[in-house]
């Protein structure tokens, strides 16, 4: 018999710039941990629907009963479980800013080091994926499924960060 490693679904909806998911993720450990594990390229969601965000495509909606997605693709992220969203690692201050990615402008507060700067906070901060809270949502496309505009927490991929100003 091989060791048993306990694994928990956390619900999740992730935003690419090309699809929406929303399934449950697969993690080991600490949701947190996990998703911003340096030697992890990508997430298991179990349990998925999805769809393309390009409208009129010929691709419709649908099911899957495990998808891998490539992390460094997910630009937006939501855990729908509190317990979930508790386990995201936060720096000790907050700056409150505008962030612009490919598919939203987010507005909220994005926690970073104490050391960091406005200015190149983004060069010291190294996880693939940023806590914003208390973030407000403004998608440049309607989304196929309900998303959540306003967020206690939301996860920000920090390859799709295009630019940011002060909120």
């Amino acid at each position: 018999m091989g060791i048993s490693i306990p694994t928990q679904r956390h619900p999740v909806q992730i935003l690419t710039q090309t699809f929406q998911f929303n399934g449950g993720l697969e993690t080991v450990g600490p949701a947190g941990n996990f998703i911003n594990d340096p030697g992890r390229t990508s997430l298991t969601l179990l349990d998925v629907k999805m769809a393309p965000l390009t409208p009129g495509s010929p691709l419709r909606g649908l099911t899957r009963s495990q998808i891998i997605v490539q992390r460094e693709t997910i630009i937006l992220l939501y855990f729908g479980s509190e317990e979930s969203r508790s386990s995201i690692s936060r720096y000790p201050r907050c700056e409150p800013l505008m962030i612009y990615t490919p598919i939203a402008v987010c507005r909220g507060d994005f926690y970073v080091p104490a050391e960091a700067n406005f200015r190149d906070f983004l060069n010291v901060m190294k996880a693939p994926l940023l806590p914003l809270v208390n973030a407000r949502i403004f998608p440049f496309v309607n989304l196929p499924a309900p998303f959540p505009l306003e967020a206690e927490l939301l996860l920000i991929g920090h390859e799709h960060v295009l630019f940011y100003h002060d909120a």
